[in-house]
């Protein structure tokens, strides 16, 4: 059996607040293993994501903000290409694609970054970490770990990683401004087996709390939703 590094870490979603979930509070986390089971074969080419998701142009993850200057979210893949990392595909096409972004939304205004360096890590979980998303109010972060055989997961830290260290003074956990850390002595956890699903799970919640909250009068929910929902 291929050893997981990954399960020293708590393995949590952290979830949006969604009807029938366990945690219905915005960022309360949910064991994984109390997470519902996708309804649908999720590949690495992202086909599932152009099938069921629309295009929100401008109010999807491709938006820019006149407060929020992140670097191009493309830019993930030349800091990993400088230092030979080898990512999965999904993350190098969803990463690459404004239109693949716009049709992903976010709550609680999350959006793309792929921060300034990539950090390394030691220990018992060695390899590579990527800095890829961010909640608004800078409360969730959200990382691509890659080790250093080449199989990769989500992870997710309330604290910032993946920026310069001299620009890092007001980071309040003096670990951020490390080059490597240990994942294992300081605050992660583990949310995903892989980018693509992460990512389904990030669009399916945030489509279903719009549906609820937002869109066209309350929508129905759709039959992918549903069975995400088990109803």
């Amino acid at each position: 059996m291929e050893c997981d590094p990954w399960s020293v870490l708590p393995k949590v979603w952290l979830s949006i607040g969604l009807p029938g979930l366990e945690a219905e509070s915005t960022y309360r986390g949910i064991s994984l293993d109390k997470m519902p089971t996708i309804p649908i074969e999720l590949g690495d080419d992202l086909l599932w994501l152009q099938t069921y998701g629309n295009c929100h142009p401008g109010n999807g993850l491709d938006r820019t903000d006149e407060f929020v200057k992140p670097l191009p979210p493309a830019a993930a893949i030349d800091l990993a290409t400088r230092l030979r990392i080898s990512l999965p595909s999904s993350f190098m096409q969803f990463m690459t694609s404004p239109e693949l972004q716009s049709r992903i939304r976010s709550c609680t205004d999350c959006y793309f970054d792929p921060g300034q360096r990539i950090v390394g890590t030691v220990g018992a979980i060695p390899g590579h970490l990527l800095h890829f998303l961010s909640d608004s109010q800078s409360c969730a972060h959200w990382y691509l770990h890659v080790l250093t055989d080449g199989r990769s997961a989500v992870l997710e830290s309330p604290d910032l990683y993946c920026y310069e260290i001299e620009n890092s003074d007001w980071m309040e956990n003096p670990a951020c401004r490390l080059e490597r850390i240990d994942l294992s002595n300081v605050e992660f956890y583990y949310c995903s087996k892989s980018f693509a699903e992460f990512l389904f799970r990030f669009w399916i919640e945030n489509e279903i709390w719009f549906a609820v909250h937002v869109d066209e009068a309350k929508r129905p929910l759709s039959a992918l939703e549903k069975a995400y929902l088990g109803r």
